[in-house]
């Protein structure tokens, strides 16, 4: 039995803390007004939902991303005190500052002067300013983020917890970090999220600010998506004329459509904003009072009045989760395999998981080392725990899994970057191991991510299984995950291990992006009860969705002679068909081997079952061509994507060989 953890209430205690006044609840937890008894003073103390204490993952991000956060000195951020684990629960010590959230403001004197939103937008962009050269991206800047004191003093609140927090631990309905209203395009169809998307939020907050309206006040989510992505920025001159005109371009650049196209810093887009101000002739006025032009000094620390509370429902801002339209830009690597014959295969198709003793099972650790393993073949049914060494605080051996292509692997977590570096030091001096393809001339190179430099890769030969049959292997190590991994080929895939060395392929996931590589939502399975035969559990892994109500992602593995796969599910066929139609318009679809601007109707054994399109491929990690569909039954949607000429597998490399596999496989 566990013990029950500790109900937070006022006039308990909470560790040191003895909470004084509940400021707010919501879905990342609750915000008490508390008093330190031993460091005697007042503070805001936010402690996190218990579920996401039991998320290793999660509680890593959140030590890390914290640490930076409290690491930051700008005077506009909310400054950090100190944070950690009391009885199970994680929290937050923040100070204690008077004042309002910027809706509250919005809500009872918008619009506002402009000198007095230029003076809050420029504020918050030096918060965003000292935290983007800090490497942290705040991804929810929003009004209710946005803290104002009585003499106008500006405050970035939620440091730490929107970068830190993902998946559906993100709020309490699981929807994604941020509000539709200030979402910059490139984060409904990208996990990435860069500067510039901050910088757009910030643009869209000084729209509302200027016009006492959201830049695309829409009805539906899926409308407000595909605003954001599709409609021209508004301009706040036709909205509300008494502004200065010049604030047209200026919200126009910071809420560009491309990211490289915004400004490229937040401070940028303030001074931008303030020149267009000062340049113009008159100036607009409104009942908000007198504008505040320049940021003061902070004020006294010993002001106590509350951190803006996390709201409930956010004022009906939440994606709404059922009985929308919903759009879903593609993602890099994607699949659909739905026919009339993946109907009830769940129910037939055979047990391929082998059961294994407890002792060999993999433990906590080791799920967790899985968790950040790249390839989607590695499970818990062909991985088997190994005792750890000293140095490792995990070992996991899996054998190669063919229905994703994957080869045998080691995979190791270290305690410290000094020991990983010791392990990869005598691995290749006993190994002779050498640089991959394209690498300086060396025992090892370096593995890259996005063009950054996380670990060390090195090509050897593996001669414990037979010496006279040497297999070729692939060391590849990762300082931030503090993890290495052995890929071990059979002796005639030389060409493969080649292939994945050369494109710093088999990365470990950065933390955001890890998850136990079993786990499913009941989407998830949803969408697996209608697949079969060559996808399954065994080789597709749960993604999160990206923002936009989507139902489920999932990225798999495929055998050899297969394109690469992800499947998409949604709650409704019309919101899978608006994804599709969107798509196809964004993408200039056409008939698949004809080029005819348009889409085809899928056909098998006479009955139709959706429709589908080609187009041109222009990410080089892919082939030059991609074949789009829509199951409209199933209210699935995927992608094929051909392989690049280069790779070594014979698979479809060309839209004919697409086309003739699609009809090979689904027709």
């Amino acid at each position: 039995m566990t013990t029950p953890r500790q109900t937070l209430e006022v006039g308990s205690r909470f560790g040191p803390y003895r909470l004084d006044r509940l400021i707010g609840r919501g879905g990342m937890g609750e915000v008490f007004e508390a008093y330190d008894t031993v460091k005697d003073r007042t503070i805001a103390l936010k402690v996190l939902p218990e579920r996401l204490h039991d998320d290793p993952v999660f509680r890593e991000r959140f030590r890390r991303e914290s640490h930076v956060a409290a690491r930051l000195q700008e005077p506009h951020i909310i400054p950090i005190h100190d944070y950690g684990e009391i009885d199970g629960r994680l929290y937050i010590d923040m100070r204690l500052v008077g004042g309002d959230s910027l809706r509250a403001l919005l809500t009872e004197r918008a619009p506002l002067d402009p000198e007095r939103a230029v003076a809050i937008v420029r504020q918050v962009a030096a918060a965003l300013d000292a935290a983007h050269a800090d490497g942290l991206v705040h991804r929810d800047i929003k009004p209710d983020n946005i803290l104002l004191t009585p003499d106008g003093f500006a405050y970035l609140v939620d440091f730490g917890i929107a970068q830190s927090a993902t998946g559906e631990s993100l709020t309490s309905d699981g929807s994604a970090i941020g509000s539709f209203h200030y979402m910059a395009p490139e984060r409904f169809h990208s996990r990435v999220v860069t500067p510039a998307a901050d910088i757009y939020a910030l643009t869209c907050v000084l729209y509302e600010c200027l016009t006492g309206s959201r830049p695309y006040p829409k009805d539906t989510d899926a409308q407000i998506i595909s605003a954001h992505l599709f409609e021209p920025p508004p301009r706040p001159h036709s909205c509300r004329p008494g502004l200065p005109a010049q604030l047209d371009a200026v919200v126009a650049r910071g809420m560009a459509k491309d990211p490289q196209a915004r400004y490229g810093t937040a401070g940028e887009l303030g001074a931008a904003a303030q020149a267009a101000v000062a340049e113009a002739p008159t100036q607009a006025t409104s009942a908000a009072g007198d504008a505040v032009t320049d940021a003061g000094p902070p004020p006294d620390r010993s002001s106590a009045t509350a951190v803006p509370p996390e709201p409930g429902g956010d004022n009906g801002e939440r994606p709404r989760r059922r009985g929308v339209l919903r759009v879903l830009a593609l993602l890099c690597v994607v699949l659909l395999a739905a026919t009339l014959g993946f109907f009830g295969w769940e129910a037939t198709r055979p047990n391929t998981g082998t059961a294994v003793p407890d002792a060999s099972a993999p433990n906590g650790p080791d799920v967790e080392l899985l968790s950040l393993v790249g390839p989607s073949g590695y499970k818990r049914a062909n991985c088997v725990h190994e005792d750890p060494d000293p140095p490792t605080a995990a070992v996991v051996f899996c054998t190669a899994n063919p229905a994703a292509s994957d080869p045998a692997a080691r995979f190791l977590r270290f305690r410290n970057v000094d020991q990983l570096r010791g392990y990869t030091s005598a691995l290749l001096a006993g190994l002779q191991g050498r640089n991959g393809p394209g690498d300086p001339p060396g025992t090892d190179g370096p593995m890259l991510r996005d063009g950054a430099e996380v670990g060390r890769k090195s090509c050897f030969l593996s001669k414990v299984d037979d010496p006279t049959a040497p297999r070729p292997a692939l060391l590849v190590t990762d300082e931030r995950a503090l993890a290495a991994a052995v890929y071990i080929w059979e002796p005639a895939e030389q060409q493969y291990r080649d292939y994945v060395a050369a494109r710093n392929g088999f990365s470990f996931r950065t933390a955001d992006l890890a998850r136990d590589p079993d786990y499913f939502t009941q989407a998830d399975r949803a969408v697996l009860n209608h697949l079969a035969g060559d996808f399954g559990p065994a080789n597709c892994r749960h993604s999160d969705p990206p923002p936009g109500p989507v139902d489920a992602v999932l990225a798999c593995g495929t055998k050899i002679g297969f394109p690469s796969a992800e499947f998409y599910g949604f709650p409704d066929q019309e919101s899978a068909m608006y994804l599709y139609e969107a798509n196809r318009g964004q993408f200039s679809g056409h008939v698949c081997g004809r080029g005819d601007m348009g889409d085809d109707v899928w056909r098998q054994n006479g009955n139709v079952l959706g429709r589908f399109f080609c187009y041109p491929n222009t990410d080089p990690a892919l082939g030059p061509s991609c074949l789009f569909l829509i199951h409209q039954k199933f209210g699935i949607a995927g992608h094929f994507c051909a392989l690049r000429a280069d790779h070594p597998d014979q698979g479809p490399k060309s839209e004919a060989d697409l086309t003739a596999w699609f009809h090979r496989y689904f027709v």
